[in-house]
């Protein structure tokens, strides 16, 4: 309904829209936009929704067209050829006339109509479908990227002269609706408080930002500079400046074009940081570079967002990171001119002129001018990255002056003559504040260079040096105050990739440093504490051992899962470093360790592309070193991961094969551990049979060699398969039995994960009470144990049975929560399933009307293209079911009976009586309006059969309910009597909502 005005506001804006009907999906994407419109506040008119009172439709047209505060448009193909009258004179006569009309009212007021008209581009479409006599007249169209409150923030603002989606009444919402727009995305670094200089590049950049903005320019502009010139705080600074016009968000990536030891970032993976920084889940991140590219673009569609990409090494690196949509900006930076990016526009960035060479190294270094700062920083090349550090040095001894800062910089020799300010080398600068450090510190600064991540902490530090942890923490204090190394986060510190290149050139030509051995110490740190953290995480997998390299002498507190998983998300980058330079350098040990400690983390909190990669790698070492156990956990870790990624097939030859090396090793455990997955793996491509057998067999080696943990483990998934085969007496015993020796073992994650199983058998068996209170406590064990997978399968088992039970409104609450970490998760498979759960509880716990109805069906069929990304037919069968009852609601019996149909034949191939069930019920309901659709009766005595057979109560009940009104229907009362008071029964057992509509039958019967 349209939100009525309250007795002393302004009547609600008015909006006519104007659309062809160029097919139904389309009508129902613009009969959807329309009532969101309604909800949020505007007065629509559409002729579909006031085809009873109209009399004249052409009068009642031009009514609307005048009384109307806008006219809103919908671009789409048909109505472009019947707006510019290229339409045969039989095709959309009312496009055509309402076309006609608007060009007349246009042509004769153009200030009153360009105001008044908004063409409108709906998902799909192109501002290429607005009609040409628009294109050059109406002020602006208007992008919808999204149907949803945000999607249409800014059309809104415009209609009802209100910036922001925020200020609509409370009273002209609805409750669907209630969910916030996105937060603006920012990853913007911090300004730099003590930024100097380059007042006529601020003004310049800023000018060329705020008139491509007004003009509506995707304008790229590339600061370019020599190393050390300060790019990025400059580029930075500009775009806090600017941030307050592009209201979508703002994103900094690094793209190390420049980076000593470390490979620039390609394409692919920058566009795949930055779909994750807008809100695309890992799984939706397609693998393909076109592929990215195009959802990259589709993502900044009508977005007004800044795109900062700093140290960019050619233009074939950021070519197709570039959004190129009217309302975004990028900004670049590079050593490089990028005269391959033919449109970009240049703002070469020189050095600091001398005055504001002095401002800045006086604000930096604390001091009054005393008339010798204009040589220093000739010196330092009116650098800004050699000026800091000449400061900083200064600002350390408190007794010098600047004159004998310059002398020390005058007797220092150049080593990295390639690095120059005009004929002024940078490095004076790095070599005396270097030569000032005392010996140990020297040595540290050395040794840094050597890390092969982008950043550090203490205690890598201290297993990098040859001292103690609090003599390292006074060392790297005076390399940070002398501006040596940065600390990017509290704790955390790096160095500049200038810098970095120094320190590398130094202990290169240092004969009494060994490089080698440093990066040794890294990596035995690395893989000690990688492996105290995996063995913290909750249900972690195996890991090798004994741990190869020597453990370090100090490492930090880790003693709860909390710990590891902070621990694991501050180094993750690092890691995966480690493992690359391991594999690049002959360390195959620490190749093939480093990947089989991370693998529990990158699992559990979803990185499994990161995972795929790191185990490949782990991989193609082990075979190449001929390590056949490091072989084997690795092909074991990576099926697991291809099995996360839905990919089934190459998941199974990666298990199978890891297999048969346990086996020839005579590793019982590890056999058995692998067999577990390979039927967890056959059970999700519904081999059920062949994960029996696995499984049982896993069982069996579990118990001989006594390993509790695999016995729970093993029955869990034996109780998983008897469910997804309809024994739900079997399946809840199994449950029932890995839920104890979980506990007996300890294992809060396996507790988690059988308890939110077991509630779901008990909630399709009809033991709603318990299996609510199961469920309830499994969603809150996961969160303990921070299991977010297993939390959101918990909450979709949940929103089932609140459907089941008639809670609409609860179920629909928590299947968003599912909702929105399975899209977190990147799982196709998870979505789909809550999807089909919460179109139908929206839709029955809404007012039904033809918008619900609409929005439910395309929810529907947005699981269904999940569901064929993965091939699950199980899921694919309860879409089709949903979709058939739908259809049915509407009366749209055939479509019904296809929809239907199609249910019963997949539940028919793969087995799944529960299915064929509920859907055999649901032909019973369309047979008693819809005689084509089969026998009523007879469909729901099949129904009947199976029900009892599988024991699933609800679908029995309706059996029993659809048999009765046969019954009496044929005059046969006394019988069909007998069956609805059975039904009766069941539904009051159940506590379900279908026991009121029984009810008042026997009611009626007396």
């Amino acid at each position: 309904m349209t939100a009525a005005p309250q007795p002393d506001s302004p009547p609600l804006p008015r909006v006519f829209v104007s659309y062809a009907h160029d097919s139904r999906a389309h009508k129902r994407q613009v009969l959807r936009f329309c009532g969101l419109l309604r909800h949020l506040g505007v007065d629509v008119r559409v002729d579909e929704w006031d085809n009873d009172l109209r009399r004249d439709w052409y009068f009642w047209m031009i009514d609307q067209l005048r009384w109307a505060d806008n006219v809103i448009v919908i671009a789409s193909g048909q109505y472009r050829t019947a707006g510019d009258g290229e339409a045969l004179p039989d095709c959309h006569r009312g496009v055509q006339t309402e076309s006609a009309i608007l060009r007349d009212f246009l042509h004769g007021d153009r200030a009153t109509w360009t105001r008044k008209i908004l063409p409108v581009i709906l998902p799909g479409r192109s501002a290429a479908e607005i009609p040409r006599y628009l294109q050059p007249a109406s002020a602006s169209h208007y992008h919808v990227p999204k149907i949803t409150p945000a999607g249409l923030a800014e059309l809104l603002g415009v209609i009802t002269g209100r910036p922001r989606l925020g200020t609509v009444p409370a009273s002209a919402r609805h409750d669907v609706l209630r969910s916030a727009a996105p937060e603006v995305v920012s990853t913007l670094p911090r300004d730099v408080v003590s930024f100097t200089g380059r007042d006529t590049e601020l003004a310049e950049l800023v000018t060329r930002i705020d008139r491509a903005v007004d003009q509506g320019d995707a304008a790229i502009h590339v600061v370019n500079g020599m190393p050390g010139v300060g790019k990025t705080a400059f580029a930075v600074h500009v775009a806090h400046r600017v941030a307050d016009k592009f209201p979508d968000g703002h994103l900094f990536l690094e793209l190390r074009g420049h980076t000593p030891g470390q490979r620039p970032v390609t394409p692919v993976d920058a566009l795949g940081s930055l779909l994750l920084a807008v809100g695309v889940a890992a799984r939706h991140v397609p693998a393909a570079l076109d592929d990215r590219a195009r959802l990259w673009r589709d993502r900044l569609a009508g977005r007004k967002m800044l795109l900062l990409l700093d140290d960019v090494a050619d233009h074939e690196q950021v070519r197709t990171l570039l959004p190129g949509t009217a309302g975004c900006q990028v900004v670049l930076t590079s050593r490089h001119r990028l005269a391959g990016l033919e449109d970009a526009r240049l703002l070469p960035l020189g050095v600091l002129a001398p005055a504001q060479a002095v401002e800045m190294f006086l604000r930096l270094a604390g001091r009054q001018p005393s008339g010798d700062e204009p040589e220093l920083v000739r010196l330092c090349g009116h650098l800004p990255l050699a000026i800091a550090l000449a400061a900083g040095r200064l600002r350390s001894h408190p007794t010098w002056d600047v004159r004998y800062l310059t002398e020390q910089m005058v007797s220092t020799r150049d080593r990295l003559s390639e690095i120059r300010a005009d004929d002024r080398s940078v490095v004076a600068a790095f070599a005396a504040s270097y030569r000032d450090l005392p010996a140990d510190v020297q040595c540290l600064f050395r040794r840094l260079s050597m890390h092969p991540g982008i950043d550090f902490d203490l205690d890598v530090t201290a297993a990098m040096g040859s001292g103690t942890v609090e003599a390292t923490r006074a060392q790297l204090e005076t390399l940070y105050l002398n501006h040596l190394v940065e600390e990017s986060a509290p704790g955390r510190f790096r160095l500049h990739d200038l810098i970095r290149h120094f320190a590398g050139t130094l202990i290169a030509a240092d004969p009494d440093e060994d490089p080698d051995a440093v990066v040794e110490r890294v990596l035995d740190y690395y893989v000690h504490v990688a492996t105290t953290a995996a063995e913290l995480l909750p249900q972690h997998d195996r890991v090798l051992d004994p741990r190869c390299g020597t453990p370090p002498a100090h490492a930090p507190r880790l003693a709860t899962a909390a710990d590891a998983v902070r621990w694991f998300a501050a180094e993750r980058i690092n890691l995966s470093c480690c493992v690359e330079y391991s594999r690049g350098h002959g360390r195959a040990k620490h190749t093939v360790h480093l990947a089989a400690v991370l693998h529990s983390y990158l699992a559990q909190q979803g990185h499994w592309d990161d995972a795929l990669a790191i185990h490949d790698v782990a991989c193609r070492v082990a075979e190449r070193v001929g390590d056949l156990r490091g072989l084997a956990v690795s092909l074991r870790n990576r099926g697991v991961v291809r099995h996360l990624l839905e990919d089934h097939g190459v998941a199974m030859t990666d298990l199978v094969r890891a297999h048969q090396l346990h086996a020839q090793h005579g590793d019982l455990m590890g056999a058995a551990d692998v067999i577990q997955c390979l039927g967890t793996v056959q059970c999700a491509i519904g081999d059920y049979a062949a994960a029996t057998a696995n499984l049982s067999a896993a069982l069996a080696l579990c118990e001989e060699v006594g390993d509790r943990f695999g016995v729970a483990s093993a029955r869990y998934r034996l109780g998983i398969v008897a469910h997804l085969t309809d024994d739900y007496r079997a399946a809840a015993s199994d449950l029932a039995r890995a839920y104890a020796v979980f506990t007996e073992c300890g294992s809060g994650q396996g507790q988690a994960d059988a308890l939110s199983y077991l509630g779901l058998v008990l909630a399709m068996a009809g033991d709603h009470p318990l299996a609510l209170r199961g469920l309830t406590r499994a969603a809150a064990m996961c969160q303990e144990v921070g299991d977010r997978r297993g939390m959101a399968n918990a909450l979709c088992r949940l929103g089932f049975l609140l459907k089941t039970v008639g809670s609409y409104q609860e179920a629909v609450a928590v299947g968003e929560r599912a909702h929105a970490l399975f899209a977190d998760l990147g799982s196709s498979h998870g979505q789909a399933a809550v999807l089909t759960d919460l179109a139908m509880s929206r839709y029955l716990g809404g007012d039904r009307t033809p918008e619900d109805h609409a929005a439910a069906v395309d929810t529907l069929e947005e699981a269904l293209t999940l569901c064929g990304k993965v091939g699950d037919r199980l899921c694919e069968a309860s879409i089709h079911n949903g979709l058939g009852v739908l259809q049915l609601v509407a009366g749209r019996c055939h479509e019904a009976t296809r929809s239907l149909d199609r249910a019963l034949e997949l539940c028919t191939e793969i087995r799944d009586r529960t299915g064929m069930a509920e859907t055999l019920n649901n032909l019973g309901r369309l047979a008693w309006d819809w005689p084509e659709a089969g026998d009523a009766f007879s469909h729901h005595k099949q129904a009947l059969e199976l029900a009892r057979e599988i024991g699933n109560q609800l679908e029995e009940a309706r059996a029993l309910e659809g048999m009765g009104r046969c019954l009496v229907r044929d005059c046969h009362v006394g019988n069909g009597h007998a069956h609805l008071r059975e039904a009766l029964t069941l539904y009051a057992r159940l506590g379900v909502p279908e026991a009121r509509g029984v009810r008042a039958a026997l009611a009626v019967l007396g």
